[in-house]
């Protein structure tokens, strides 16, 4: 269960993140796993995290934002050698496929992975279709699945041929095709939830779907830190991925 805040580099301002130390300590009461977070968010809520049971993971790349020309054009803003000396255990980077700089952000991403080998510490990538760029971007947004579970499938796998130890992608909104997915992906994969929805059951229960089809984990922002209690949803993910909780019994921690 990792809880992402590091939509400060790339989304329009949200007031849920103005207390970053505040929400990272809730989320590690909520029992997070890990917590994705901006270099700049890192070092500002290092001693909300060290210490605890929830790992830093560091998220090295950037630069394109929700008002900028070019939602893909994110590029390295740090290196995996910073993460290390913050004391991150994990990297994550970003990128798209399906759109004219899918070369380079994959060039990019295969350049981490050798980094990472040399450091020892794992790269989670997020690949997006490109259909799902302005979807990603949103802040609020009623839920939204790629048009093609085989853009899901094709991202999986690109991110696992250029050397990421663990997939963050999207889920099909069908566990059938969904399970293809997860075939056809050799390595771990955790599915992040997209803007927030404002409804609670309906994405506790894909949650529930992807993790039964065989997703190792879940990647969850807005729909944590948007929520009323960030600790008590991360509480309700985190009963669901380790204890098969059902819905119904992971809704009662919302209550």
């Amino acid at each position: 269960v990792m809880i992402a805040a590091d939509h400060g580099i790339c989304i329009s301002p949200m007031q849920e993140l103005n207390d970053l130390r505040g929400l990272v300590e809730q989320v590690v009461a909520g029992g997070a796993d890990a917590m994705l977070l901006a270099p700049g968010g890192a070092r500002l809520a290092y001693n909300e995290l060290v210490g605890t049971g929830t790992a830093l993971i560091v998220r090295i790349d950037g630069s394109a934002t929700s008002i900028g020309p070019d939602r893909t054009n994110d590029v390295l803003i740090s290196s995996v050698e910073t993460a290390v000396r913050m004391g991150a255990d994990a990297v994550c980077t970003v990128g798209t496929i399906g759109v004219p700089r899918e070369t380079q952000l994959s060039q990019k991403i295969g350049q981490v992975a050798d980094e990472c080998g040399l450091w020892g510490i794992p790269q989670i990538s997020e690949i997006v279709p490109g259909e799902m760029m302005a979807y990603q971007f949103e802040a609020r947004a009623q839920r939204q699945w790629p048009s093609d579970p085989e853009l899901v499938k094709f991202a999986a796998r690109v991110g696992a041929e250029l050397g990421v130890d663990i997939f963050k992608g999207y889920y099909t909104g069908d566990p059938e095709t969904f399970r293809e997915v997860i075939d056809y992906c050799p390595i771990p994969y955790v599915v992040l939830s997209g803007p927030a929805a404002g409804d609670d059951e309906g994405f506790l229960r894909f949650v529930k779907e992807a993790v039964q089809c065989g997703a190792a984990g879940v990647s969850v922002g807005r729909n944590v830190f948007a929520h009323p209690d960030p600790a008590a949803m991360t509480r309700a993910l985190c009963r669901i991925v380790h204890e098969d909780a059902t819905v119904a019994s992971a809704m009662k921690d919302l209550r």
